[in-house]
């Protein structure tokens, strides 16, 4: 059920092809072992303008959310991995970032779980 959401620099579009990066990005939290494949969603927003440390240049920041219950040690590697994985694949992009975020289990809502009330 993770939601990953990548913000980039709409030049990183020149660099590897939207498909593929969001392709990456779910074959390593796959990779991860922590979640089914067919549970993951990654969604993808190229920005026109942005500024990297007060001057145009190229980033790709995620935002990791998971449901709670997994151990830091656990989210601390799925986020390593995924950025390993980009930096390797866009070695010219200076600015690679994650952060893992947690959704309390008890109050996230679906179309599957509310489909009990």
């Amino acid at each position: 059920m993770p939601h990953c959401l990548i913000e980039a620099a709409r030049e990183v579009a020149e660099l590897i092809a939207p498909e593929a990066l969001l392709q990456l990005v779910h074959e390593q939290a796959a990779a991860s072992g922590l979640f089914r494949s067919d549970e993951i969603k990654v969604r993808l927003s190229l920005h026109e303008h942005h500024c990297v440390g007060g001057e145009p240049g190229p980033f790709v920041h995620l935002i990791f959310y998971l449901l709670s219950g997994r151990s830091d040690e656990d989210k601390r590697a799925l986020s390593r991995r995924i950025v390993r994985a980009l930096v390797q694949h866009l070695p010219q992009v200076p600015a690679i970032s994650l952060d893992m975020r947690e959704m309390q289990r008890e109050l996230f809502s679906n179309r599957r779980n509310c489909q009990d009330d």
